[in-house]
């Protein structure tokens, strides 16, 4: 394999094994009032209801840290950011996504699913699975369905607009979602189901230029709810199915006792 790509494997493992990996998730609630939660200590309850970010309350024997100091009375959460720590390996995040401004996630260090994973089966690399795609900007805010939703409500993303590409000898229109920084494109292909994850898979697009994106499917990767069935995943909407295998990137997560 190819030690770019080895580089990025490794990377990726550490992600999803690490504290606040995916593999660690162990709880997502929804807060839109002063409540407690089972896996962390503390009161907590979203600072401000129109942005993101949480407030929790805490008491001395609590041992609740944050940054390595204990917390003793009402802080602040900034969203995505502040991680607050316990002892036993509990962590606990202020986070949001379309549809759900306050959000808080939980790890644990010790989550069956980290004890019983073993590494993330992938293909070699795929010189063919690598395209430039012509992109259209629009700016729009599109609607996904979710794989945590009731009837798969949709919620909206932004999207910087959509990819042509031609895959397998069939021309597509990848609509990419916007998470932070990044553009993704939530897709599936014909190994979904049998060879690769069931859901779908995800991939970071890449900007050449202004209207010119790298497409590398062989960093095509396995989406947080592979993982832990607590993250809210998009579904790949119909634009984003590939009749064709595309036989790069990561396929299933692999246990220590398959």
């Amino acid at each position: 394999m190819h030690t770019t790509l080895q580089a990025w494997h490794k990377q990726r493992h550490l992600e999803v094994t690490g504290a606040q990996g995916d593999l660690s998730l162990i709880a997502m609630h929804e807060l839109t009032s002063e409540t407690t939660v089972k896996q962390i200590a503390g009161s907590w309850k979203p600072t401000n209801l129109s942005v993101p970010g949480l407030t929790i309350t805490a008491l001395a024997e609590d041992q609740l840290f944050i940054n390595g100091v204990l917390v003793e009375g009402m802080v602040n959460i900034i969203a995505d950011k502040t991680i607050v720590q316990t002892t036993n390996g509990i962590s606990a995040m202020a986070t949001s996504q379309p549809g759900s401004m306050h959000l808080l996630a939980i790890w644990d260090e010790n989550s069956s699913a980290l004890q019983t994973f073993s590494h993330i089966d992938s293909y070699e690399l795929n010189e063919q699975a690598i395209y430039n795609g012509k992109l259209i900007k629009d700016d729009a805010m599109i609607e996904f369905s979710h794989t945590g939703d009731d009837n798969r409500a949709a919620r909206s993303h932004e999207s910087i607009g959509v990819i042509e590409v031609e895959i397998g000898g069939a021309l597509y229109r990848l609509r990419p979602f916007q998470s932070g920084l990044h553009s993704i494109i939530i897709f599936q292909d014909a190994t979904s189901g049998n060879e690769t994850y069931g859901m779908g898979r995800m991939l970071i697009i890449e900007l050449l230029d202004d209207d010119t994106v790298l497409l590398d499917f062989n960093k095509a990767f396995l989406p947080p709810c592979a993982f832990s069935p607590y993250f809210n995943c998009p579904m790949p909407p119909m634009s984003n199915r590939i009749e064709s295998k595309v036989k790069a990137g990561e396929k299933q997560i692999i246990s220590l006792d398959s």
